[in-house]
């Protein structure tokens, strides 16, 4: 059965509505009930700005009880949802970092509210910075294009994205090969509802530094969403080497190689989704396996990937489609 319209079309819409909430750490859910804060944490290096993954976060009182930890991702976020009324302050640790502490600040209440960022630089340690030579990261980031990011990250932090923008601009015009401003740039156009300068903006930066995570996602799933899928290959596959573990990106990915004649890393990739534990969530790897399989003379397989698809997802759209493909496998 050949029906990649259908597999694909709802694909897309999934893993769009999914992407559209992880491209950007800073945005936090709706509270749903007084006196409780979503606190978001953007933690990145002083010394060069960039995002700072791995790092272990945790949300604690002034006495020192914790309340919660957590782990930043690829762009240097950790969101602690459902946080009471209360004052407590963020504290930064890992490997080759400086423990760092926020200010203290309130959640819930007059003086607290349903949203709090807190923006957080950590220090490499001195043997760190032996090793890399401080005066290399300088030479890579001038002084006058760390002002202007500096200056924009403030803005980004107020929510002034007219502002932020231009400080972002002025980093680049001090420093082309600033892959960090290109790709705050994007994030403050994507805020301006200006899509079109966030591609290209995200683009620039990830021709400068492939590894940015933020600006991998947003183009996979721009090219994904348009149906690009030659162009949005490149992008998820990134990130699929940095979340290994994500079904999301790995049923994306599997569909977009399907897509795209190729049919044996689709296969691979579409069948590590279901040892994940969200794997439920995206089902639709399971047709993505029989697409890949039908016509091969594997119809028992074929079948099989079917049935798992219907006992994951009874109640999809696409369970009467399924159901009557799999009629047609079976034997008279």
């Amino acid at each position: 059965m050949r029906s990649s319209h259908l597999w694909s079309l709802t694909l897309a819409l999934a893993f769009f509505s999914a992407a559209s909430a992880a491209q950007q750490p800073t945005t936090m859910s709706a509270g749903s009930s007084a006196g409780i804060t979503t606190v978001s944490v953007r933690v990145t290096y002083q010394q060069s700005h960039r995002p700072a993954s791995g790092l272990r976060v945790e949300l604690i009182s002034p006495l020192g009880g914790v309340a919660g930890i957590r782990t930043t991702d690829g762009n240097g976020g950790a969101t602690f949802d459902g946080v009471s009324s209360g004052r407590f302050q963020v504290r930064v640790s890992g490997p080759d970092v400086e423990t760092t502490n926020s200010d203290i600040f309130e959640t819930g209440g007059s003086q607290g509210g349903p949203y709090i960022t807190e923006h957080i630089e950590v220090r490499l340690t001195n043997t760190v910075m032996s090793e890399m030579g401080s005066v290399a990261v300088a030479v890579i980031v001038p002084e006058p294009a760390q002002k202007e990011f500096k200056l924009g990250l403030k803005e980004m932090d107020k929510k002034h994205w007219e502002e932020a923008k231009n400080h972002f601009q002025k980093a680049i015009a001090a420093f082309p090969k600033y892959a960090d401003a290109f790709n705050n740039l994007a994030l403050a156009e994507i805020q301006l509802k200006d899509g079109k300068d966030a591609v290209e903006s995200y683009r620039s930066a990830t021709q400068i530094d492939p590894t940015l995570q933020q600006a991998n996602l947003y183009l996979g799933q721009f090219y994904y969403e348009n149906r690009q899928y030659k162009e949005a290959e490149p992008y998820l596959r990134r990130v699929a080497a940095d979340q290994p573990k994500s079904a999301q990106t790995l049923t994306a990915l599997a569909n977009v190689q399907l897509q795209n004649g190729e049919t044996e890393l689709a296969l691979t990739n579409a069948r590590k989704v279901p040892s994940l534990p969200d794997h439920k969530q995206f089902a639709i790897s399971h047709l993505i396996v029989a697409q890949a399989l039908t016509g091969k003379g594997q119809d028992n397989e074929v079948a099989k990937e079917y049935e798992e698809y219907l006992k994951e997802a009874p109640d999809s759209p696409l369970a009467p489609r399924v159901k009557d493909a799999l009629a047609k496998l079976k034997p008279k």
